[in-house]
């Protein structure tokens, strides 16, 4: 009797838990949709889409699915949806018993914006982002004449070291691509050039950098040259006004 108890208790509960999502089930196909609620993430830091934006999507894509019962609708497809549009990097979709659909919003988030033609963005992933005639965001620009492959290649790594780093991320304001991809960087602060040249050897010229303007223009003050140029190996040439 002792060795048949435990599997007489383990049948019991399986048979249990089949009667309970039976009735579950069959619950859930009574459930009608009574509508949706939308968050959007980063709305603060971004907004490029809204709750209405995305209603709109879900409408146009996929129709109305007020009134409909809940289990008929495709998650997968509303979510695959909300994905094609340009600026949503991930959405989630799913139901309560209450009959509300709850839909998870997360937008995709410039680091640099290039000025270039007719002008995009590049993401947190490297990918080119379109701009939006509803929202600009407040990124580092990048002004030349700029290929898309290096905008992803070149530019992407160099400006995500600008913005994982806090002196950087506040001092740099604007970047201008020179002929020969060489880069130039515009600080928010001072009115002069850095000229880093190619970005090869990025971080050793940026350390060099780092240390010539807490060590150099802080002491000299912040208009006394028109120009760093740290195009030379192990040197800085700067231009006084």
């Amino acid at each position: 009797m002792k060795k048949t108890l435990p599997y007489i208790l383990s049948v019991s509960l399986f048979v249990y838990l089949i009667i309970v999502f039976t009735f579950a089930s069959a619950k859930l196909r009574e459930v009608k949709c009574e509508g949706l609620q939308v968050v959007v993430d980063g709305t603060e830091e971004n907004a490029f889409i809204d709750e209405t934006e995305v209603l709109g999507i879900i409408k146009r894509g996929y129709g109305d699915i007020e009134g409909c019962n809940i289990v008929s609708v495709d998650k997968d497809s509303l979510e695959h949806i909300l994905v094609r549009n340009s600026v949503i990097k991930s959405a989630q979709v799913y139901y309560t018993l209450d009959g509300y659909f709850h839909v998870e919003i997360t937008q995709r988030k410039p680091v640099l914006r290039i000025m270039s033609g007719e002008g995009y963005y590049v993401d947190e992933d490297g990918k080119i982002m379109p701009l939006s005639r509803k929202y600009t965001s407040r990124v580092v620009v990048a002004t030349g004449n700029i290929s898309r492959k290096f905008a992803c290649n070149g530019l992407y790594p160099f400006i995500m070291t600008l913005r994982n780093d806090e002196f950087w991320d506040a001092l740099v304001e604007q970047i201008v691509v020179e002929k020969g991809n060489e880069v130039v960087l515009i600080p928010k602060v001072g009115n002069f050039r850095i000229v880093l040249g190619t970005l090869d050897d990025m971080n050793e010229k940026l350390e060099n950098l780092r240390l010539f303007l807490r060590e150099g223009i802080v002491l000299k003050g912040w208009n006394v040259y028109k120009e760093i140029n740290l195009k030379f190996k192990n040197q800085i040439v700067c231009v006084k006004r």
